[in-house]
C-alpha cells in the first residue's frame, strides 16, 4: 500500500485539476524558472499528433536507450498508477521521489502572487526536475494536447514529431482539422527537424507552413520515408522501411497499419538525429507499451485491450479487428465500450459495431464517462439486421463478468473507448491501482 506521504502528494495534485486545462506557457515558464530551468540539462525530442503519440514515443524511448543513453520518458494518461507517467529507462518513478519533488516544486512556488498551476503544468514540472536530478540523457516527451500552448512546449527539442492528425479536444483546438494542426504544428522550433505521419491534405499543408517559417527540416511519411506492412499475425508486424538507411525489414511487436506508420517515424528521427541505424531493429522488437492491442488472458478468455478513444483511433482498431484477428485467429467479438460523454461517442461506435457480435455497453467510474443508458440509444439509432446484440453493464467489472457468460472458446473480449476504460480493467483483472482518478482527458 502507498505510504500517508505519497497518497497526501498525489491528492494535493489532483486538487489542481479544479483549475482546469489551461492551455499557455506563463505558468510553465514561471515555475520551470523558479527551479533554475532543468528541462535544459538533458536533449529531447517533442511528439505531438492526435493519435499514436505515445507508442511513437515509446519506441523512440525504446531506440534510445538501445543505443546506450540514460532515457526518460514523459506520457498522459496513465491507465493503473500515476507513476506510469513519468519512467527512466523503462522504470517508473518511485512514489517517494513523487513526494519529494511535489515538495520542491511546492517551495519553489509558493508566495509567488498569481502562480496557481493546472495538474498537468505541475505534472510536467515534476518530470523536468526528475529527469534532471537522474542525469537522463535524453528526454522523450508527449504532450498532453494539443502543443502550441501545451505546458510540454517550453522545451527546444533536437527533434519534434507529430503524428496522424484528427478531430478531437474540439473545446480547446478546434473544430477543423486545420485549426487542430496548427495546435499541434506549434511545437515546430526555429531550425529544428520535424517528422510527420499526417497525411490529411489540409494538416500537412499547415504543417508544411509552419516548418517553412522555422526554416525547419520537413520529413514526411508516404514521400521522405515509407513503410509497408510485410507480414502480420497477432504477434506484431514485421515491415519493409525506405528511409536514409540500408534497413529493410523491421519488426514491432505490435499489430495494425497505423503502428508501422509510427514505428517508420520514430525510425526516421533516429536517423536524423544519429545518422546511424544501430540498435534500432533490436529496440523495436522489444517495445512494450500497455493498452494499445494489448493482448491478455483472463479468467479463460483472451482479451485486447486498446485505449482508442476518437473515431480515427477506433476506425484503426475495427480494420485491425476485421483484417487480422477476426482473419486470422478468432472466430467472434465480445466488444465492451466505455467512453467519455464529451467524445465523439456516435463515431466511435459507428465505426467499432460491425466487427462485434456482442456489444457490452458499459462505463468507467469517471464523472465524465457516458452512461451506459445514453450509449445503448446511440447504439439503437443506427442499428441494422447485423447489428451485434446490445446489453448494458453497470461497471467495466461487471461488463468482464458478463463477457465471460457470452463467452466461447475461439472468442475475443475487445475492452475499448477510453483509456479510463482500459485502466479500470486493468484493475478489474489484477493490476494494483494507485490512486487512479488521476488518469486525466482521455
Amino acid at each position: 500500500m502507498p505510504d500517508h506521504r505519497y497518497e497526501k502528494a498525489v491528492s494535493y495534485l489532483y486538487s489542481l485539476q479544479k483549475f482546469g486545462i489551461k492551455l499557455g506557457l506563463a505558468n510553465i515558464t514561471h515555475i520551470s524558472d523558479l527551479l533554475a530551468a532543468p528541462q535544459t540539462a538533458y536533449k529531447t525530442i517533442h511528439v505531438a499528433g492526435t493519435n499514436g503519440k505515445g507508442s511513437t514515443c515509446a519506441m523512440l524511448q525504446g531506440i534510445l536507450m538501445e543505443k546506450g543513453y540514460k532515457t526518460g520518458i514523459f506520457t498522459s494518461p496513465h491507465m493503473v498508477r500515476f507513476t506510469e507517467r513519468i519512467k527512466v529507462d523503462g522504470g517508473e518513478i518511485s512514489p517517494d521521489d513523487v513526494v519529494a519533488l511535489t515538495e520542491e516544486i511546492n517551495q519553489a512556488i509558493s508566495g509567488v502572487d498569481g502562480l496557481t498551476p493546472t495538474f498537468f503544468e505541475f505534472v510536467t514540472a515534476i518530470a523536468f526536475l526528475y529527469f534532471r536530478k537522474q542525469g537522463v540523457d535524453w528526454a522523450v516527451f508527449e504532450t498532453g494536447m494539443g502543443g502550441r500552448f501545451d505546458a510540454t512546449n517550453i522545451i527546444m527539442p533536437e527533434a519534434s514529431v507529430i503524428t496522424n492528425i484528427n478531430i478531437d479536444h474540439r473545446e480547446f483546438l478546434g473544430n477543423t482539422i486545420e485549426e487542430i494542426a496548427v495546435e499541434k504544428a506549434g511545437i515546430i522550433k526555429r531550425g529544428t527537424p520535424v517528422i510527420t505521419t499526417s497525411q490529411t491534405p489540409g494538416a500537412l499543408g499547415v504543417i508544411r507552413q509552419k516548418a517553412a517559417q522555422q526554416n525547419a527540416r520537413l520529413e514526411v511519411f508516404g514521400e521522405d520515408f515509407d513503410a509497408q506492412p510485410i507480414r502480420q499475425d497477432i504477434t506484431g508486424t514485421t515491415f519493409k522501411y525506405r528511409g536514409g538507411s540500408g534497413i529493410e525489414a523491421l519488426t514491432i511487436p505490435f499489430t495494425g497499419g497505423h503502428q508501422v506508420e509510427n514505428a517508420a517515424c520514430a525510425v526516421r528521427c533516429a536517423e536524423l538525429l544519429f545518422n546511424s541505424t544501430e540498435g534500432i531493429e533490436s529496440a523495436l522488437r522489444g517495445i512494450k507499451w500497455p493498452g494499445r492491442c494489448e493482448l491478455v488472458r483472463h479468467a479463460g478468455m483472451d482479451v485486447l485491450l486498446d485505449g482508442a478513444h476518437n473515431p480515427a483511433a477506433a476506425a484503426a482498431l475495427s480494420s485491425t479487428l476485421h483484417d487480422l484477428y477476426l482473419r486470422q485467429s478468432f472466430s467472434e467479438v465480445i466488444l465492451i465500450f466505455g467512453a467519455m460523454a464529451d467524445k465523439d461517442t456516435v463515431g466511435m461506435l459507428r465505426a467499432l459495431m460491425p466487427t462485434a457480435n456482442t456489444l457490452i455497453l458499459s462505463a468507467p467510474s469517471y464523472e465524465r464517462a457516458a452512461r451506459p443508458e445514453v450509449l445503448l440509444e446511440m447504439a439503437k439509432e443506427f442499428s441494422t439486421s447485423s447489428t451485434p446484440a446490445l446489453c448494458t453493464a453497470p461497471s467495466i467489472r461487471e461488463a468482464i463478468k458478463m463477457a465471460g457468460q457470452f463467452y466461447k472458446q475461439g472468442g475475443l473480449v475487445v475492452i475499448t473507448g477510453s483509456f479510463y476504460t482500459v485502466g479500470e480493467a486493468k484493475e478489474a483483472m489484477g493490476q494494483r491501482p494507485l490512486l487512479k482518478e488521476l488518469a486525466e482527458f482521455k
